[in-house]
């Protein structure tokens, strides 16, 4: 799954990159992004690209940065173990909010069917005494009345917005032009 953001925690980055040279920050921030967006992994053949550093510079750079990152028995991919951590711990995360959704989702289509399930109309005579009530109007009276499913209530107070037509463009271009002359 993609996040549209990475955590990044300056503290241990900064700690850990100190006798780097300002290519090689720039070169392993690089990386990181890159591998951030594919699981952690980056292939060894994107490695020269992602990193933005000329062919010339890139072994030097290479050497100082592989340290850093894990190489699989293929020696295909580099591997960015806290970058793995922290989309495995986002994941956990996501996959918990996501089941707290499905079991809320659940739980309000349960009750939404028990409340919006009518009792059997009984017959008057089967009223407490034999004596029967006159129904509720479902139609009430004043303030809250039921004015049906078609109505819209209009606005508490009048907005300040006007709407006006847009201007023309051809009459937009002539005043432009008139006013450079």
């Amino acid at each position: 799954m993609k996040y549209p953001w990475m955590p990044m925690f300056w503290g241990d980055f900064f700690a850990n990159t100190l006798h780097l040279s300002a290519q090689e920050i720039g070169a392993y921030v690089c990386l990181i992004a890159h591998a951030w967006e594919h699981d952690g992994k980056i292939e060894v053949r994107h490695l020269l690209r992602v990193s933005r550093v000329t062919s010339r510079h890139w072994p030097k750079v290479r050497a100082q940065l592989e340290p850093f990152f894990r190489t699989t028995e293929i020696r295909q991919l580099w591997v960015h173990a806290r970058v793995c951590e922290e989309l495995a711990k986002l994941g956990e995360i996501s996959n918990k909010r996501k089941d707290a959704a499905m079991q809320m989702h659940s739980k309000r289509t349960a009750s939404a069917t028990v409340l919006h399930m009518h009792p059997p109309s009984q017959p008057i005579e089967s009223l407490p005494n034999g004596k029967g009530r006159e129904a509720p109007s479902p139609q009430m009276h004043g303030k809250f009345a039921d004015k049906g499913n078609d109505y819209r209530s209009p606005p508490r107070s009048k907005s300040s917005n006007r709407l006006e037509p847009l201007p023309d463009k051809r009459a937009r271009k002539a005043k432009r032009s008139t006013s450079e002359e």
